[in-house]
Order: C-alpha cells, then structure tokens, then sequence
C-alpha cells in the first residue's frame, strides 16, 4: 500500500478563524454555552502584595498601551503577569516561542507558539493552555484568533482528547480575550481590559488555569 504524501501546510501565523472552521469542522458558538461560562466563573482573589504589584503594571499599561510593539508589550507587561501566576514549575511550565506540530488529514501544520502551558522541562508535553498574539491597538494586519484557534487545535490533536477543554486568550493591546475549544465547538469571551478592574479577573482566570493544569496532571 502507497503511504499518503504528507502536504505542508501554512505555518499558524497565516491563519485566519473562518479557514480554521472551514478546514477542520469546527464551530463557534455565540450564545455563551456552558464550557465557556464554567472557565470564566471566577472570584478575583487577589492579595494585597499582588495588588500593588497590578495596579503599578495597569499604570504603565493605561500610558503605553497604544504606542508598545508586540516585543514591549511581553516584556513590560505580560510577562510580569504571568510571574505572579508562577508558572515555573519543576513538572510543568510556560514554554515561550516554542516550535509545535502535528498531522491532520494529511496535512503538516507547524509554527511556534508565543507562549504555552505545558509539562515537561525542556520538550513541552500535553499542552492546555496558549497565550497568543501581543499586538499593539492599531495596525494590527493578521488574525490573532485564527493563531490562537489553530494552535489550540494542534494541541487538541497531540493530546488525543477530543472531549477535554483545552483554554486559549489572545491579546490585543489592552483587551484580553479569553477562547476555550471543546470538541468541534469554540467560544469566546468578551474583552477584558486590562487598565480597568478587568485585570483582576484576567489574573484569577489564568489561577484557575493553573489550577485545572496541576489537578490535570497530579490525576
């Protein structure tokens, strides 16, 4: 029997969530089904040494937040953020742009990611968790979602579980928008902004990612 010619397809930076749909079969979901409503259904617990640390970061956000490029945005920012998260573990960890592929329908579908929770300390395994695309608020050409939902479903595939929520947010200067794909169906949430209260639901959220990962694994 002839092997199947293995197509290389376009890397994920080239998608956009409407070619994601249409090749794959998946679907959006508009009327906040429960998948969605469950992961957002959170009490901000933030301490008051987190607080302080936040409310200088959301400052910093209000004044540069329509001039940072993508580079700046990570490092003034995001990143502090996720510091307070502690995501840096001896099992697991953020893997930033960090290279991720699979074969779907014959069809190779690689890139890199710009930020992933997953196990492992050097080779990142059974990912749930991706933070994409830190555009600025204006001149934004591609589709942020599309990465996000391609590479949420490339993490679905290596995971081999179809049925498992896996969690996504992709960032647009300010606003945060939070993604989760279970099975064919997806949804997302609406903006968080980060320069008001919003930050602190955007930081209980990703706790309760980290949460969901550790009872995920330690199962």
């Amino acid at each position: 029997m002839a092997k199947a010619t293995i197509e290389k397809y376009k890397s994920f930076e080239k998608w956009k969530s409407q070619e994601v749909e249409d090749e794959f079969g998946i679907s959006r979901k508009f009327d906040n089904p429960m998948f969605l409503t469950d992961f957002l259904k959170v009490q901000p617990n933030i301490n008051e040494d987190e607080k302080v640390i936040l409310l200088r970061l959301q400052t910093r956000l209000l004044r540069m937040a329509d001039a940072w490029n993508e580079f700046d945005m990570s490092i003034a920012f995001i990143g502090p953020v996720l510091e307070i998260i502690d995501l840096q573990q001896e099992t697991y960890r953020t893997f930033f742009n960090h290279s991720l592929s699979t074969i779907i329908n014959n069809k190779e579908i690689k890139g890199r990611v710009d930020a992933m929770i997953a196990k492992g300390r050097q080779i990142a395994k059974s990912p749930i968790f991706f933070l994409q695309e830190y555009k600025q608020e204006s001149g934004t050409n591609n589709d942020p979602m599309g990465q996000l939902l391609i590479e949420m479903l490339v993490a679905q595939h290596l995971n081999n579980e179809h049925y498992e929520p896996i969690y996504g947010c992709y960032i647009v200067g300010r606003n945060w928008f939070f993604v989760v794909l279970q099975g064919k169906e997806y949804a997302v949430s609406s903006a968080y902004d980060a320069t008001q209260n919003d930050l602190f639901e955007i930081v209980a959220i990703l706790k309760k990612v980290k949460m969901l990962f550790e009872k995920k694994i330690n199962v």
